[in-house]
């Protein structure tokens, strides 16, 4: 099959399609919906628990999506990302489900040895002696991983339908589940919700596709997926994987280790979570960019290829400044507005940084999307490395408040991330339209 034929699809008339940015648009507008009912969930929350009590939820979430992050973003990554490519070139790729599954088992089994261990550490220091949040915590993380495997399966299927009813229904599970808040302050109550919103936000769309999955065993099978490939592409990526939810999801953890209390840790939190909503946004084109960018690379189309992460990137630059002016003008008021009266005083100069980190979070994000493509997750892992590093040296050592702290040390960590992937892809892209 030539490249151009590889990137163009026919649409239901006829009409040549890009395959590109394939589902980009339908899983932006599906993240984006789950954002909505992300934050709607922390408002509830955050209105009917003491502070205190949202803070302790707050470190729940962080510790909850660090763990399933560094553990089976890679997998999703592997799963997708092999099942695109294998597809591309007339493969199967039931071989590739095996491996996934082995591993994905003896992490679940690592994830309750270290939980047995930690127990007590985890209960005194997170949880105020809850045991309770303890053990929805660890089961939170085997479900997610179940979802995340899922995502990877349906992502290189190319069932972006499917893959947006994951992430739609996780939403709906959590807050439904929450819905109780309202009559009986419970911190348990918002622990469950969390936990279960893994496993059952993931069943139904696994099951609608169950055909199209058992369709991967079609395919020649002279050359067949090995344990040892997922490894060799997962460790990287969870690198990646590790240092990205550090910096996005760590500043709670981060507060709570520097002396903070669990109240510091809910307004920084919370002002995090507010000038995030793109981020969710990028979570949707995320998942459609990997599988694209592997066939496209699969069928050796370098140029489309530099030209769509190009055109990505360029899209978030400009999205970064308005997030930044959004986030100083609005911030303040918005926290007050959504969180109540207990979150107010924020510095519209702190909201703009967190604004400014997560723009250029975006365009790290896009450029990461390609290194993986591209098998090339090394490279990235040292830049979000660095980054990770950066953040968590200048949150220890800046003076101010602790949202200021953080702020800063978000802002200046992604910038130099941004930087630092950028000259890994441009010199990349360099190498292969030289190849083309």
């Amino acid at each position: 099959m030539s490249a151009h034929a590889a990137a163009v699809e026919r649409d239901p008339v006829g009409r040549p399609r890009s395959l590109e940015l394939t589902g980009t648009w339908l899983l932006s507008g599906a993240m984006a919906g789950a954002g909505v009912l992300a934050y709607a969930f922390h408002i509830l929350a955050a209105r009917t628990l003491t502070q205190s009590e949202y803070g302790q939820v707050a470190a729940f979430w962080a510790a909850l999506f660090i763990a399933v992050v560094v553990l089976f973003r890679p997998l999703e990554q592997t799963t997708s990302r092999s099942l695109a490519d294998r597809l591309e070139r007339g493969l199967e790729g039931w071989s590739v489900l095996r491996a996934v599954a082995l591993v994905y088992a003896c992490l679940v089994a690592l994830v309750g040895v270290a939980g047995a261990l930690s127990w007590s550490v985890l209960t005194r220091e997170l949880f105020d002696g809850s045991g309770f949040m303890t053990a929805m915590l660890l089961i939170g993380i085997a479900g997610y991983g179940i979802q995340y495997v899922a995502r990877g399966i349906l992502g290189g299927l190319r069932r972006f339908h499917g893959l947006s009813s994951i992430h739609l229904g996780d939403g709906v599970v959590r807050l439904a589940l929450a819905l109780p808040l309202v009559a009986l302050a419970s911190k348990e109550i918002a622990a469950v919700a969390l936990a279960a919103a893994g496993i059952g936000g993931a069943i139904g769309p696994l099951w609608r596709c169950r055909a199209q999955i058992g369709s991967v065993r079609n395919g020649r099978g002279d050359e067949r997926f090995h344990l040892g490939a997922t490894l060799r592409f997962a460790a990287p990526a969870g690198v990646i994987a590790g240092s990205d939810q550090l910096l996005v999801n760590g500043a709670p953890l981060l507060v709570i280790a520097a002396g903070g209390s669990t109240s510091d840790a809910a307004l920084v939190f919370a002002a995090t979570m507010l000038v995030r909503v793109p981020v969710f946004v990028f979570s949707g084109v995320a998942g459609s960019l990997l599988p694209n960018l592997a066939r496209l690379n699969a069928a050796a189309d370098h140029k489309r290829f530099a030209r769509t992460v190009t055109k990505v990137c360029l899209t978030f630059a400009a999205a970064t400044v308005a997030m930044s002016a959004g986030a100083a003008l609005l911030g303040p008021a918005a926290m007050r507005l959504l969180y109540g009266n207990e979150y107010t005083g924020m510095s519209a100069g702190n909201l703009a940084l967190l604004g400014f980190g997560a723009g250029c979070y975006l365009a790290c994000g896009t450029i990461s999307q390609a290194l993986l493509a591209l098998a090339r997750a090394g490279v990235g892992a040292v830049a979000w490395a660095t980054a990770a590093g950066l953040f968590v040296l200048l949150a220890s050592v800046s003076g101010g408040s602790y949202l200021h702290r953080v702020s800063l040390a978000l802002a200046v960590a992604m910038a130099a991330n941004a930087l630092l992937l950028a000259i890994a892809f441009a010199r990349r892209v360099r190498n292969g339209v030289a190849a083309d």
